[in-house]
């Protein structure tokens, strides 16, 4: 019966072919189309053609376009070893619609890749076009509401009804150059397709016609294939139901009647396809399967993808915990929930989290998949709708917390975690006591007693109902006491040792008592607290704060306490105090709690088992300012021709200085009456206690102006300025009959006297030989009358009253005076003369009396009288000077105590007579430096008639 049938088909097929002309017999046999068929939705022809020789293998096929048979598409198909009757299938994707135009399909074959078949006859799919029974009114466009692929070439076409012409196309309002498909069809190129926008409002195109109608448009939707899903998994909340989900991958962009669907098989069931979601799909449980294989298909108009899992159900168990609960305290809560369904034999694994959140909010915020912060991991055994219970410690006092929970049937999986659930722990507050101690008595003290609360966290405000006050000494009864609305309190103590606790009395939360301890008082004989405490001046760091160190010592044993007046020494004291915890023994106090230019004393406690004893004090500043007051100079001002002494009062030690007094500063401006601007000079006091400075090397008779200011490390400070003018020089007139005779005519002078002696030179010389003549070799210094001479007088002034302010006088030797005047001597020209005759000083300044000076009188021979080796004894001029006394006054205050002035040179001089010494009292202002006694020459005869020395003085002595 089968034979017959395939007869008659082959039968029927012959006479088709024949039928419809054909191809005729030749080498090789021709190929027997049996069916051309178009796929619209994919504009895809496909041709099937029955197999009538096995000796083909190759194939030759056509598309022609239009009634004219315009071939647009050749191509060669390969044909492996079929039977002779089977049936072969290719298929062609159009770039047109199939829809604009007749499309037609005509094949042949090669045997042998040669001697090819005839063709067949072209086997067309007609495209849309009017008939006589429907006739067109409007333009047909093609395609229209399809699903075109992103970024693909599309031809739009319009067909316009008989009679009438196509004028002008448009894609998105954007017009493009018309192609000629038929001589009615008109046809436009489109490049590179973008995605449609998820609004579903799709792209237009338009056809414009002679008819000018203008509602010739449509739509079209532009998407992409679909993709397969990534990531697909599967699980179970309680055995009974099973959840898929998968990674969907690039979003949808259409929706409605074009969006892409899922669908889930259970391969390995006869359970029905599953209708899913984007993204997951739920199932009920296959009763005795435990071992699934599932696959889940995405499918759109422009294709489909597929993707297979397989699973244990036992081993994706994740119970979804519910109804949690939380109950909290002050550093701790314990958390509870229930897990749905029969999870008899299986192990649980549970994690919970505590995430620190800041309010109510936040916590409504915080996603599931975000890590936790905290975890408490739960072991137990599945039941019946089973109960667990976890507690959470380490958590912090008043504040806000959000917990999760997640669990599964293995410990290396993590499940699903349930919605934040908002708790806040209860409020803690615990106080900090300082203590502050006087002395009232011998037996009482007055201690002042302070605290600060912290409150720990800040998720809600915590009102203090009152302080509860408890102290006993010695062991004694405890007193209580209530402190409302303060923050410190007074009680009264006797000597020995006091425990005093304090309380914080709250609503709701706790409260840590805090503990002190008063010292005793230490008996006679032993070190008192602060006996031996170390006093250091310290600097502030660079960021403007402090930063205290000290050694660690072995009897403390809770710690250290760090004390300090807010305002600094100012009045009152807002006492602060810092804690130390034992072992570290150094504090670092910021910035923000001090100011510049105040003094703070830090001082540092140790606490050991009798209560906190004073081991050392601080002083510093966090940052030293410039002093803020001036000196208060002492008048009068003690002053001279070359010096001026500036005295002062200043209190160095004041708390209330904005920085450590190192010195002071005086700076000595020179005023010009000509005004021409002098370089000041400094002097630098670098003791603080010391408060006086002598200003040496001044001009005589010159007006002067003292600037003194107080000197910190940052700087002097204001100044205190005083002007005043040196002594004046009153010269001798010897001296200046000296200057005028040297200066004036010495030339004159010299010529006079040549005249005068050149007739008695010959006489003259005799007597000179015979007085002064010396054996050869002596080397006997000639006095010398130059410059130096002029410049050394006018370094001499004379002594008055008043510049003997306070001076030290000293009697040297009183005996029958040579003049009324006696000349004054420096204290290191040798002593010639000597007495112990002492005379009364009316002078302020006081008087040493000397009584061991050697004496140069007849009864004691000087050493100075002796003859010369060779036999020469100088003579003496007739006139003798009794030396036999010599009284030498000292006025100290003239002597430099500052800097060194410029070194004077000496001139020898000579004294030949004491009548002829009429000058004032002669006064020295540089050290006079003298020949020693054995270098003195003394004439025979005459122990003190002539004196060959050095002095500086500013009149001539002959």
């Amino acid at each position: 019966m089968m034979h017959f049938n395939r007869s008659c088909y082959l039968i029927l097929i012959t006479c088709s072919v024949y039928l419809n002309g054909s191809c005729l017999e030749s080498g090789c046999s021709c190929p027997i189309i049996s069916e051309l068929r178009a796929n619209v939705a994919k504009q895809t022809l496909e041709l099937r053609w029955l197999v009538n020789d096995t000796a083909v293998d190759t194939y030759e096929i056509q598309v022609g376009r239009t009634e004219n048979f315009t071939v647009i598409h050749s191509t060669n198909v390969s044909s492996s070893t079929v039977s002779s009757d089977s049936v072969l299938t290719w298929s062609w994707v159009s770039t047109l619609p199939l829809q604009c135009a007749d499309h037609s399909v005509r094949i042949r074959s090669f045997c042998n890749h040669s001697n090819p078949s005839d063709w067949t006859q072209w086997k067309t799919n007609y495209g849309a076009q009017e008939t006589v029974d429907r006739v067109w009114k409007h333009t047909t466009m093609f395609p229209k509401q399809q699903v075109l692929k992103e970024g693909s070439t599309i031809l739009f076409c319009c067909v316009p009804p008989r009679g009438v012409h196509i004028t002008n196309m448009a894609f998105n309002s954007t017009s493009y150059p018309l192609i000629n498909i038929t001589h009615r069809v008109r046809a436009i190129n489109v490049h590179n397709l973008n995605i449609t926008q998820a609004s579903g409002s799709g792209v237009y195109f338009w056809c414009e016609d002679t008819t000018e109608e203008k509602n010739n448009y449509c739509s079209n939707f532009i998407s992409f294939s679909p993709q397969r899903p990534e990531n697909l998994t599967c699980s179970t909340e309680d055995l009974r139901a099973i959840t898929c989900t998968w990674t969907p991958g690039r979003p949808a962009n259409l929706f409605r009647f074009y969006r892409r669907t899922h669908t889930l098989y259970i391969e390995n069931s006869s359970q029905r396809p599953i209708k899913c979601g984007e993204s997951s799909c739920r199932l009920q449980a296959v009763p005795g399967l435990e071992h699934y294989q599932v696959s889940v298909v995405v499918r759109n108009q422009l294709g489909e993808e597929r993707q297979r899992y397989s699973f244990n159900i036992t081993d994706r168990v994740f119970p979804v915990p519910v109804d949690v609960r939380v109950s909290p305290g002050v550093d701790k809560a314990d958390v509870s929930w229930v897990l749905r369904g029969n999870l008899s034999g299986l192990g649980i694994f549970c994690q919970v989290t505590a995430d620190q959140v800041k309010s109510r909010r936040q916590a409504c915020k915080a996603n599931a998949a975000d890590p936790p912060r905290a975890l408490m991991r739960q072991v137990g055994h599945g039941g019946l709708d089973n109960q667990y219970n976890v507690s959470l410690d380490n958590l912090l006092p008043n504040t806000h917390y959000a917990t999760r929970v997640c669990c599964s049937g293995k410990e290396n999986q993590e499940g699903k975690w349930t919605q934040p659930m908002l708790f806040t722990t209860y409020p803690l507050v615990t106080l900090d006591v300082w203590r502050r101690i006087v002395e009232l008595s011998h037996d009482r003290r007055k201690v002042t007693l302070l605290w600060t609360s912290q409150i720990s966290g800040s998720a809600s405000t915590v009102r203090i109902q009152y302080y509860q006050v408890l102290w006993s000494q010695n062991g004694g009864q405890w007193i209580q006491q209530r402190v409302r609305e303060q923050t410190q309190t007074e009680i009264a103590i006797g000597p020995g040792q006091c425990d005093i606790i304090i309380q914080a009395v709250i609503r709701t939360g706790s409260s840590l008592p805090a503990h002190i301890t008063i010292p005793p008082v230490e008996r006679d004989g032993q070190l008192t607290a602060g006996s031996h405490r170390i006093v250091m001046l310290m600097a502030g760091s660079a960021d403007g704060g402090f930063h205290l160190l000290w050694e660690e010592q072995e009897d403390v044993t809770c710690g250290y306490t760090v004390e300090w007046c807010a305002l600094g020494n100012g009045v009152p004291c807002n006492l602060q105090w810092r804690r130390v915890p034992v072992g570290k023994t150094w504090v670092s106090l910021r910035a923000g709690y001090f100011k510049p230019g105040r003094r703070y004393n830090f001082d540092i406690y140790g606490c050991t088992d009798e209560g906190d004893k004073l081991l050392a004090i601080c002083t510093g500043y966090s940052q030293e300012l410039r002093p803020d007051q001036s000196p208060k100079l002492i008048e009068p001002i003690i002053m001279s021709s070359t010096s001026v002494t500036l005295d002062w009062d200043y209190d160095e030690n004041n708390p209330s200085n904005p920085g450590f007094i190192t010195g002071y500063l005086v700076t000595v401006h020179k005023v010009s009456s000509t005004g021409h601007a002098h370089s000041p000079f400094n002097k630098t006091v670098a003791d603080p206690h010391n408060k006086s400075l002598t200003i040496v090397g001044l001009q005589d008779n010159q007006e002067y102006t003292f600037h003194l200011s107080a000197l910190t490390k940052v700087g002097p400070g204001p100044r205190t300025t005083v002007t005043v003018r040196t002594q004046q020089i009153h010269k001798s007139n010897t001296a200046w009959t000296l200057d005028s005779t040297l200066l004036a005519t010495p030339l004159f002078l010299l010529l006079g006297l040549f005249i005068l002696l050149w007739p008695f030179c010959k006489k003259l010389k005799r007597c000179l030989v015979e007085v002064f003549g010396y054996p050869a070799g002596m080397n006997i210094k000639v006095i010398e009358l130059d410059h130096r001479l002029l410049e050394t007088s006018e370094r001499m002034w004379c002594l008055r009253e008043e510049d003997c302010v306070c001076s030290n006088i000293e009697i040297l030797n009183v005996s029958q005076t040579i003049s009324e005047r006696t000349p004054l001597i420096h204290p290191k020209l040798p002593y010639i003369c000597s007495s112990s005759t002492t005379i009364p000083s009316s002078s302020s300044c006081p008087v040493h009396h000397s009584a061991s000076l050697p004496s140069l009188s007849p009864s004691n021979p000087s050493p100075f009288q002796h003859r010369h080796p060779k036999g020469y004894l100088p003579q003496t001029p007739t006139g003798v000077w009794d030396c036999s006394g010599w009284t030498g006054l000292t006025n100290r205050s003239y002597f430099p105590t500052g800097e060194i002035e410029q070194p004077v040179e000496l001139q020898p001089f000579g004294v030949t007579d004491s009548n002829d010494i009429s000058v004032p009292p002669i006064t020295l202002s540089n050290l006079i430096t003298c020949k020693t006694s054995e270098e003195l020459q003394l004439r025979k005869g005459s122990p003190c008639k002539n004196i060959d020395g050095y002095a500086v003085t500013k009149s001539v002595v002959k």
